[in-house]
């Protein structure tokens, strides 16, 4: 939801006055919110309807891979994305899931901040997050942001969770100690999956 305004704010940005909003309210030609001691807000959305102001959110696609290794399921996701929501403009990543200095992860979010963004349609959940997506997911709660995940939640077993939990935290420690390709690296993955 978007500003809350008091009687008095609604009425200067609407050029009416008060009695006129109240008479309004009851006869249902603008919608307000009523609070525990009774007193009336507008909702920012009502006053731009009623001004003919619209509504300039989008829908919006989010697809992530980790690696240029990955750029056909990126493809994929876009394009299965695309066909079920073909007016949703287009955010990807090709970078790994734990870091949040994505190119197009920032530039979605800063159109959840800026109140610009209605629904993100991804196909899994780590897609945009593979930890912290409850954060996400409550900064779209509070910009009135839904994300739809298309495809469902993965069904792992609790041994497979948390085996991939697992491997993601030493992914993302071993890279900062011993560098993405490193043989080390690969040794030590090898060893968690076994």
């Amino acid at each position: 939801m978007g500003k809350i305004y008091t009687i008095r704010e609604a009425c200067d940005i609407l050029q009416i006055d008060a009695t006129t909003l109240r008479r309004w309210d009851r006869e249902g030609k603008i919608h307000c919110i009523r609070l525990s001691n009774n007193f009336r807000r507008v909702p920012e959305e009502e006053i731009n309807r009623i001004l003919g102001i619209k509504n300039n959110r989008i829908d919006a696609i989010y697809a992530r891979v980790s690696s240029n290794n990955n750029k056909n399921d990126l493809y994929n996701q876009i394009n299965r994305l695309k066909s079920l929501y073909p007016n949703a403009q287009i955010f990807s990543d090709i970078k790994s899931g734990l870091k949040f200095n994505r190119k197009g992860f920032i530039e979605l979010l800063n159109m959840i901040e800026d109140n610009r963004i209605n629904n993100i349609y991804i196909t899994h959940k780590d897609r945009l997050a593979r930890f912290g997506f409850d954060l996400i997911e409550n900064i779209c709660r509070m910009h009135n942001t839904k994300i739809i995940e298309t495809d469902g939640e993965e069904i792992l077993s609790a041994n497979e969770e948390l085996k991939n939990d697992l491997i993601t935290i030493i992914t993302l420690f071993s890279s900062k100690l011993y560098g993405l390709r490193s043989q080390k690296m690969k040794d030590i993955l090898e060893a968690v999956k076994e």
